[in-house]
């Protein structure tokens, strides 16, 4: 092969998201993009730090990576992905990324300058278009040349499998060189000839879990067996059509931090079956390189293939319970030559019974008629539980069969099996409320066909007293005696409290139109006037309520709409707005606690009341300690404030007393949200004791302590995120596995409801970071509903009391300029109330849904900025008029990052002046007998149940989740919003249209906007700040941390725990503690 010859092979494209970044809808579109355009993608999924990429970029010797980047960093993610890739004699690895605003124009000149990285701006995206920036791509990736003989020359000696990038060189000639060419560089590297590296096979049907199993069993490999030099073979298929592949196993192995494990994912391409021709190959390079075991994955199979065990010693066939009828397993070709039978997914309804099949068909096809069901080689398991006494089970024996053929030493752990054998499994649901979703479905329909049944008796003994009046005029008695007759016994078919609702309406009409009300919240009485006089001298009624002359009609509004504050809350959760308290809650966070606390005050001066709410920056999102690392260090105090200590939370914090009636903090955190809100509880504390020194001049006693601790819980304001069902399908901070994370939720529901917290919410149920994934606005609803009902279940099957723990619930969505964002909020509350009332029985607080609102953040545009402003002013008049509890309008500038002191000013000003000025929202309830309104309600919620539905066939949420249901409908539908946006169907002014004069430049020459941007003095503050409280609190943070995991592995309450040990642990230790013992989330396409 002639080193000038440039071989005609697909290109091979690593995307990825950036370090600490949950943005991944854009790379998921771009990665769809290159596969259609031929190339083989290896996807790494969101939060890969630059060591993740670039190991990813030399093992799978990648002609190019592509990284989004929107939390800010990028220059030094791109600058050392760049210099590992230099470091490993990768330098020929092209890098391409973006971020729309908020890479800077001077850093997009800066990386490409440096020759580090070509970054597509927002007016490149304008003018390629989305397919353009990746033809554009590839156009650079093909002038690399993995053939060209000079890349081999290195290969001359012997190399071992630790040399990842001299292996990675000979894969690449394995899957595509000529025999004589591979053969000659292949004799010369040979370390050893390793004929006894044993070759263990994995296959079975797509979507059984090889691949989380894989990566399972690499985890106990290294436990077992420390040092063990792994090589996984990984096949996905090659789609005809275009020739492109998605190679999608690489993003759900966690064990390849572990550097001795090497992967290499390859595209079946000519080969038609589910291995490609080169693995055989591929397997001579690792046995010659010293590797200790070789793992082949293959594709998903159908019931004839076995092309497995034509590479492998010993093979594994992995299936799920759903094969069809038991008859179906006779056609398995692999249940014939498999050493092992895997049952996976065994948590599944119908697992055990399909696990007594599968042995029965093992004894019959093998004629083992008197084994006993222990010996036989079925192993159930489910690898996406932590530590899983099924997947140790099939170790053990996976490792016998090693031992025994192939002379090895494996070690394996015991597995700790259940008393019946088999792995432990508990669903967090329990099986009879799996259907709930259904249920609600089903309980909001039949509601509105009761309403619509009950409102036509009522309208027709309303018709019917008035005919029987007539007659009595007529002075036909008879007829008007048998009319009376009949209005009796359709009165008898309405149930109790119709009439006395109708009655209540009545009198509240007439209280409302006679200039004051009152009503009372938390058994305080509120006097208000129900009318606002205008300029010109009109009383408009603050609550415009119908004047139906049919019962029937007014029934029907009653139970479909009613007056903001009564059920079903359609209109609102409250009777009147709070003049005393704007819905403002601007969020914040930028470098350090003390810039944070300085932009605090400015936001709350000359206000009544201080509604802070807390932006973090990403390593803290993340539950990690702020670091020097470069790729880490780039984000520390970015798009956020730093907070990794509990002194970093008390400097936050400084000058508000948290317990104040008129203060209340907001966090929007996820991750390792436990540690931070432990964290500002214990500073509310703190706040409160040194109080009490003050005012009495001596420490509190013991008995002090625990009242002023037990009255700052019970009186704290806020609401922490802590929403860990949306993370998992849409923002991405979620860091630990599921279970544990859920688990975690109900223990701080728990300590809630024993520490009678109950100003504070422990979860915000998110729609907005959905909405910002890509979800349109019905998904948006229907699955942030559907994660708060899942919510419900959990808590109840651990026994906590709903009303107890509803009152702690609050929600967050996101506001865009569709149609159905107009109507969101009333949808969601009586969907909410309805099946609060009606399906769980929980007391009318419980019934209401509270909720924020937030500008949306997509709808920013770097090009004609200024013009946001326009649009956070629309979005936000949707959410004043349906009456948002709290609203927070972004910043024109927040395309680029965190907005100034004089844009945020300036978005404080759009709220102020809707609220303030604009007339038609001196009225409380414009929405309501809106024709468009009902209809987009009733659309809307229509649509929402059919979502509902959808999940309920697939096993509600959790099991959703588990086959990725949810992201794949957010990336479809963002998929569509590009689309349009990019071809102009979706008009975006100054962006896709009028843009003639206008402002599209966003050149390093003309960018002179005022971006707020951290330094490295401030980051190394922060960070040295880090380290010496560490040094200061090492010992106590051994104690507590040893504790945690304690609790965490016999069980108890881990809240309870992180409340003491936040006082000398920080984020970063606690996160890793909870890994430990909890496991690591698994990422997901």
């Amino acid at each position: 092969m002639d080193s000038s010859e440039q071989v005609d092979i697909p290109l091979r494209i690593i995307t990825a998201a950036a370090i600490f970044d949950g943005h991944d809808a854009a790379i998921g579109i771009f990665r769809r993009i290159f596969q259609s355009m031929g190339c083989e993608v290896i996807h790494l999924g969101h939060d890969r730090g630059a060591d993740e990429v670039a190991k990813a970029a030399i093992q799978e010797d990648a002609h190019c990576i592509a990284i989004t980047s929107y939390q800010g960093g990028a220059v030094e993610m791109f600058t050392h992905t760049k210099q590992i890739l230099d470091q490993a004699g990768f330098e020929h690895v092209c890098l391409v990324g973006g971020g729309g605003g908020t890479i800077l124009p001077n850093e997009i000149k800066h990386l490409s300058d440096s020759k580090i990285a070509k970054i597509y701006s927002p007016e490149d995206g304008r003018e390629m278009g989305l397919t353009g920036m990746v033809s554009d791509a590839i156009g650079r990736a093909k002038k690399n040349n993995l053939l060209d003989m000079s890349r081999f020359k290195s290969l001359n000696a012997p190399i071992t499998a630790s040399d990842h990038s001299s292996v990675s060189k000979l894969l690449t000639l394995a899957e595509n060189a000529n025999e004589e060419t591979f053969r000659g560089i292949l004799e010369k590297i040979k370390s050893k000839d390793n004929v006894n590296c044993p070759v263990v096979g994995l296959t079975g049907t797509g979507g059984a879990g090889k691949s989380s199993l894989t990566d399972e069993l690499m985890l106990r490999i290294q436990r077992d067996n420390p040092g063990t030099k792994i090589a996984l073979l990984a096949t996905d298929p090659t789609r005809k059509r275009t020739g492109g592949a998605l190679l999608g196993d690489r993003i759900r192995m966690n064990s390849l931090s572990d550097d001795n494990l090497f992967m290499r994912s390859f595209a079946s391409r000519n080969s038609g079956r589910e291995i490609a021709d080169c693995i055989g190959r591929s397997i001579e390079v690792c046995k010659a390189a010293g590797f200790d075991l070789i793992i082949v994955e293959t594709s998903g199979i159908g019931q004839g293939n076995d092309a497995i065990t034509e590479v492998a010693d010993i093979s594994l066939y992995v299936t799920t319970r759903e094969y069809g009828a038991p008859s179906q397993l006779e056609k398995l070709e692999m249940l014939d030559s498999a050493d092992i039978i895997v049952l996976n997914k065994f948590d599944r309804p119908g697992a055990e019974d399909a696990l007594t099949e599968i042995r029965k068909q093992f004894k019959r096809n093998r004629e083992m008629w008197d084994a006993n069901n222990s010996e036989l080689a079925v192993i159930p398991t489910i690898a996406s539980q932590f530590a899983d006494a099924g997947v140790d089970q099939l170790w053990q024996k996976l490792s016998s069969l090693l031992n025994e053929k192939y002379t090895q030493s494996f070690l394996a752990k015991e597995p700790r099996l259940g008393k019946d054998g088999l792995p432990h499994r508990t669903s967090p649901i329990p099986s009879e409320r799996q259907g709930y979703l259904a249920e609600v479905a089903s309980i909001i329909r039949n509601y509105h066909t009761k309403t619509e049944e009950i409102a036509t008796k009522v309208t027709m003994i309303h018709q019917l007293e008035s005919a029987a009046k007539q007659m009595k005029l007529k002075n036909d008695i008879t007829t008007a005696n048998n009319i009376e007759e009949e209005i009796e016994n359709i009165r008898l078919e309405i149930p109790d409290g119709i009439w006395e609702s109708l009655e209540e309406f009545k009198s509240k009409s007439e209280e409302y139109r006679s200039g004051s009300t009152s009503y009372t919240v938390r058994k305080k009485k509120i006097p208000v006037k129900t009318t606002k006089k205008t300029l010109s001298g009109l009383e408009m009624p603050r609550v415009a309520l119908p004047e139906y002359s049919d019962l029937g009609d007014t029934l029907k509004w009653i139970r479909k709409e009613n007056l903001p504050g009564s059920f079903p809350y359609t209109g609102g959760v409250f009777p009147f707005k709070r003049e005393d308290e704007l819905p403002v809650r601007m969020f914040a966070g930028e470098g350090s606690a003390e810039r944070t606390n300085k932009r605090y005050h400015f936001l709350s001066k000359d206000q009544d009341f201080n509604r802070l709410s807390v932006a973090f920056d990403s390593p803290s999102l993340y539950g990690n300690d702020p670091q020097e690392r470069l790729d880490i260090f780039g984000k520390v105090c970015e798009s956020g404030v730093s907070i990794s200590t509990i002194d970093e939370m008390e400097k936050l914090f400084d000058g508000f007393d948290l317990c104040a009636t008129n203060t209340s903090v907001s966090k929007t955190i996820n991750g390792n949200y436990w540690w931070h809100l432990a964290a500002f509880f214990n500073v509310a504390i703190r706040q409160q004791v040194r109080k009490f020194e003050r005012e009495n001049g001596r420490k509190a006693s013991e008995n002090e302590y625990s009242e002023i601790r037990s009255k700052t819980l019970s009186s704290v304001r806020g609401t922490v995120q802590a929403d860990q069902l949306k993370e998992s399908m849409g923002q991405n901070t979620l860091v630990f596995n599921l279970d544990t994370a859920l688990r975690m939720m109900g223990d701080v529901a728990e300590f809630y409801v024993n520490n009678e917290v109950r100003n504070h919410y422990f979860v915000s149920i998110s729609g907005y970071h959905i909405a910002e994934a890509g979800a349109n606005p019905i998904s948006q609803a229907a699955l942030t509903l559907s994660n708060g009902l899942t919510y419900v279940e959990l808590f109840n099957s651990r026994g906590l009391d709903a009303n107890k723990f509803l009152r702690n619930f609050s929600w967050f969505f996101s506001n865009g300029m569709d149609p159905e964002y107009a109507v969101i909020g009333r949808v969601c509350r009586r969907i909410w109330a309805i099946t609060m009332r009606e399906m769980y029985g929980v007391d009318e607080r419980g019934q209401k849904l509270k909720y924020h609102i937030q500008s949306s953040g997509r709808s920013l545009h770097a090009q004609e900025y200024t013009w946001n402003d326009y649009r956070t002013t629309l979005q936000a008049l949707y959410a004043l008029a349906d009456n948002a509890n709290s609203l927070h309008t972004n910043s024109r500038d927040e395309a680029f990052g965190t907005p100034t002191e004089d844009t945020v000013r300036d978005a404080v000003a759009i709220q102020l002046i809707l609220s303030k000025e604009y007339g038609w929202l001196q009225n409380e309830n414009p929405l309501q007998g809106s024709h468009v309104t009902n209809w987009l309600t009733d659309s809307v919620e229509e649509e929402i149940l059919k979502i509902f539905e959808e999940m309920n066939r697939r096993g509600g949420v959790l099991g959703s989740l588990e086959v990725n249901y949810q992201r794949n409908r957010i990336q479809e539908e963002s998929m569509i919003y590009e689309h349009k946006k990019h071809s102009g169907e979706l008009p975006i002014i100054g962006v896709n249209t009028f843009e003639e004069g206008a402002d599209n430049s966003l050149s390093i020459e003309e960018f002179d906007i005022d971006v707020t941007r951290s330094d490295e003095a401030e980051r190394m503050m922060v960070i040295e700040r880090n380290k010496s409280f560490k040094e200061t609190h090492a010992k106590e943070a051994e104690e507590g941390l040893e504790k945690l995991k304690q609790v965490a592995r016999e069980g108890g309450n881990l809240f309870e725990v992180m409340m003491d040990i936040v006082q000398y642990c920080t984020v970063g230790q606690v996160t890793q503690a909870l890994f430990e013992t909890g496991g690591k989330f698994r990422r997901n396409m």
